[in-house]
């Protein structure tokens, strides 16, 4: 009798913790910035054409190889501030792609008409490989995008954890370690992949996930929505790529997100 397919996972899971349990340490390399070189097209931002790219990097935009978390409270506006840029960015002729864990096609589908200018966004619906995120995932991103998002990392962590019997560290290092793959450009494509990956906040304000996934970004930004005003602003607590410490406030209305600066010196903000 054939292996099923999950014994078969489960066999591939096993042969590959095997192979990184065998240490050499001719592996072992150490490097210094003078001795690494990079194509000149690492360097060149992507730009949404919006206030926010000032705020992304010191170039103004999202810079190839790079690894954004946004994260945020239920109805701060994540999903909508990434969507908003990657429609701008694939008018440009980017190549980007949403992933898309907590909606299905109806639901998006009204979520677009409300916003028509997201529609054309190439998305994927993880509701609809529920049990086999894994291998999708790891396909897909294969293609060689040159922007993906994910929302959210939590629905992609359950999801691979309910469909391959794994703890959740297991998972979390199955994402980055996947990101990381893409992000040296290790795809059909040789595209040196960024990625933005929306996290939940509860209404607390507490994080979802491990302090790891945080880490281990090249970036990490907060959204939230005043609960009297009802406005939202979006800052960075932690950016490699920009050296500023900018605050943007912005609205939402069917054209999209538009952005206003706020103030810098003094403002406090809650993680």
């Amino acid at each position: 009798m054939s292996q099923s397919y999950y014994q078969r996972q489960k066999a591939k899971r096993l042969a590959q913790q095997q192979a990184a349990s065998t240490f050499n340490v001719e592996d072992i390399k150490t490097y210094t910035a003078k001795s690494l070189q990079f194509d000149d097209s690492l360097f060149i931002p992507m730009k949404t054409g919006k206030e926010i790219d000032t705020i992304i990097s010191t170039e103004g935009g999202i810079m190839p190889a790079s690894a954004m978390m946004i994260a945020g409270g239920p109805g701060s506006g994540k999903t909508t501030v990434t969507l908003d840029m990657l429609a701008g960015l694939t008018k440009q002729g980017y190549r980007c792609l949403f992933v898309s864990g907590e909606m299905d096609q109806i639901g998006f589908f009204k979520y677009s008409r409300r916003m028509p200018h997201i529609q054309n966004v190439e998305t994927l619906f993880l509701r609809d490989y529920a049990l086999r995120v894994k291998d999708v995932l790891e396909h897909v991103f294969d293609l060689g995008y040159d922007i993906i998002c994910v929302d959210s990392i939590a629905e992609v962590i359950d999801l691979y954890k309910d469909g391959y019997s794994v703890t959740e560290g297991m998972a979390e290092h199955w994402y980055l370690q996947l990101l990381d793959k893409h992000k040296k450009g290790y795809n059909s494509r040789g595209v040196h992949t960024s990625f933005i990956s929306i996290q939940q906040q509860t209404k607390g304000g507490d994080f979802v996930g491990s302090n790891r996934l945080k880490h281990m970004m090249d970036s990490c930004a907060h959204i939230k929505k005043n609960k009297e005003t009802g406005e939202r602003s979006m800052w960075f607590s932690k950016n490699r790529d920009c050296g500023f410490d900018y605050t943007l406030h912005f609205d939402i209305d069917s054209e999209g997100v538009r952005y206003h600066f706020g103030p810098v010196e003094g403002e406090e903000h809650d993680e």
